[in-house]
């Protein structure tokens, strides 16, 4: 009876060791980049779409929120706006952004993951902006050796690559 019991101790701590965890907010945030010129001062973030929630016995995902705060804090970061505000009105920029797809690979020993993010940025209530970005993302065995952490580390380079592309496209806007 007592081996049955080790053995079923060692098997679940075994697999909880493994669960995967949804991308970080530190490893989405874009840190590195300042902008060229300031887009605006205050910026509502009206939705964020399209991201799951991370099962632990399967694998790692985006959410929505932990990719909404991440993308407030490279906002604040790259200094493309001043402040993130908590209410929208008409003198905002209004950002929606939709999580299109996150393609990620099943097994191996190389993760990439690619992101399709479509971003649409509104002032005065007129679309001013609208893109959708793909970039991608990729964690090797020297990473990490268990494949979900791999997998969350690729989910976090694609979103943080996809949110840098989109700080740096905000420099062709003009009013």
């Amino acid at each position: 009876m007592k081996i049955k019991h080790l053995v079923l101790l060692v098997f679940l701590s075994a697999l909880l060791a493994r669960c995967a965890s949804s991308a970080t907010i530190e490893g989405m945030t874009v840190k590195d980049y300042k902008t060229e010129k300031k887009v605006g001062d205050k910026i509502f973030i009206k939705s964020v779409t399209g991201g799951k929630k991370t099962n632990p016995l399967w694998t790692s995902k985006i959410s929505n929120e932990n990719f909404e705060e991440a993308f407030k804090k490279s906002v604040i970061e790259s200094e493309v706006f001043s402040k993130i505000d908590s209410i929208a009105n008409d003198e905002n920029w209004v950002l929606e952004i939709n999580l299109i797809s996150v393609d990620q690979p099943f097994f191996g020993m190389t993760f990439t993951v690619k992101t399709t993010i479509e971003y649409k940025l509104y002032y005065q209530n007129k679309l001013r902006f609208r893109k959708n970005i793909k970039q991608s993302g990729s964690a090797t065995l020297s990473d990490a050796i268990l494949g979900v952490k791999r997998l969350r580390l690729a989910n976090e380079v694609s979103a943080k690559n996809n949110i840098n592309e989109l700080l740096r496209s905000l420099n062709e806007i003009s009013l």
